[in-house]
């Protein structure tokens, strides 16, 4: 039976917490698809469309189009917040504020892209090339 004071080595034989030893979470790509692997992907997708947009401002008629489409097939129904927060936005702010909200990192940017009507500006291969990055 080996020496129980061979079975423990003193605190100073340890590194950092492992959690401390690893990179910022941010740098970190999560489990792919994931929650949160969706959730960065959802935000790298609009950082590459806010990066079209600022180049050719015209891009946001897909994004008034879009409203326009939801909201006449549904006539009855109500805009859930985040969509009526964009239709609102899309009508009144500058394509800066716009491209802030769009990439914004925060709770508050999370929450509207989760109803995000910038479908249709970025192309497939462009989406593929995106997704590939984070798998």
């Amino acid at each position: 039976m080996p020496d129980p004071s061979e079975m423990h080595e003193p605190a100073a034989g340890y590194g950092p917490p492992a959690e401390a030893a690893s990179p910022p979470t941010d740098t970190v790509a999560p489990e792919p698809w994931s929650h949160p692997w969706h959730d960065r992907l959802g935000l790298l997708y609009h950082r590459a469309m806010a990066e079209k947009i600022r180049r050719q401002p015209a891009l946001l008629e897909i994004a008034r189009e879009n409203l326009r489409r939801w909201m006449a097939a549904e006539p009855d129904a109500t805009l859930s917040q985040a969509r009526s927060e964009w239709q609102r936005r899309l009508d009144c702010e500058s394509v800066e504020e716009i491209i802030r909200l769009m990439t914004d990192p925060t709770e508050e940017g999370h929450r509207l892209r989760q109803s995000t009507p910038f479908a249709g500006i970025l192309t497939p291969e462009e989406r593929r090339a995106i997704r590939d990055q984070l798998l």
